[in-house]
């Protein structure tokens, strides 16, 4: 006969088995299904953690990738604007330093005091060769005067430029002009009103700015000064 305290009877399927058993052998009612529920929630466990770190690992690439998307843009401007040669940096400094000093002058004797000053300034940027090499400039105007010589404009700086004479009188003795037939001019034909370009030459030596200007008034010298350049080259 069998002992109530040795045998129990399964839940689910009512069969008796030992009370020493884990489960059913029937129908796996006790331990083995507390088992199996166990190995479930240890799995979604696990789950839930490699979900965890792995979407951590993702954020931090994102966030990396977003940080370099803002990096490059950045650089690219950076780069995109070409540093001035440090001869013609100089020279734009010492005109625009001056002309602030010659618009909060409070009468003409100071503003003829400036100009003094500034023709040190500026002998100095160029240095004792008065020449320009290689130097960033906008062309501004791109003519011929009667014999068909190229007149030439180049904007170096916000109204700062290096011109030649517009006609053939007064550059007789200067002989800026550049003559149809060279190979300055052959190049020239090529260009246009508004192209970036690069400039070699020579300034002419005089005294009133330490460079031949050619402006008219006082003000318009210090304020908006077109220097008079005789180019060896212009290229893009």
């Amino acid at each position: 006969m069998k002992s109530d305290s040795l045998w129990k009877t399964c839940e689910d399927c009512g069969k008796q088995f030992s009370v020493k058993a884990k489960s059913c052998p029937r129908c796996g009612k006790g331990g083995r299904r507390f088992s199996r529920l166990k190995w479930f929630g240890g799995g979604f466990a696990v789950l839930v953690i490699a979900t965890a770190i792995f979407g951590s690992g993702e954020s931090e690439k994102d966030a990396t990738a977003d940080n370099n998307a803002t990096a490059v843009p950045a650089s690219a401007i950076k780069s995109a604007d070409a540093p001035l040669p440090e001869q013609q940096a100089s020279f734009i400094a010492a005109i625009s330093d001056y002309k602030k000093r010659f618009d909060s002058a409070g009468n003409e004797l100071q503003q003829s005091v400036l100009r003094d000053e500034r023709r040190m300034a500026i002998l100095k940027a160029v240095g004792g060769q008065i020449r320009a090499d290689r130097w960033s400039g906008t062309l501004r105007k791109l003519e011929t005067n009667g014999d068909g010589n190229a007149v030439v404009v180049v904007r170096v700086a916000p109204n700062i430029d290096l011109a030649t004479w517009n006609n053939a009188m007064s550059d007789v003795l200067h002989s800026t002009l550049i003559e149809k037939g060279t190979p300055l001019y052959a190049a020239l034909v090529n260009m246009s009103v508004g192209d970036k370009v690069k400039v070699s030459g020579n300034f002419i030596r005089a005294e009133a700015d330490g460079l031949f200007e050619q402006s008219i008034t006082i003000r318009g010298a210090m304020t908006a000064p077109e220097f008079l350049f005789k180019f060896t080259d212009i290229s893009k």
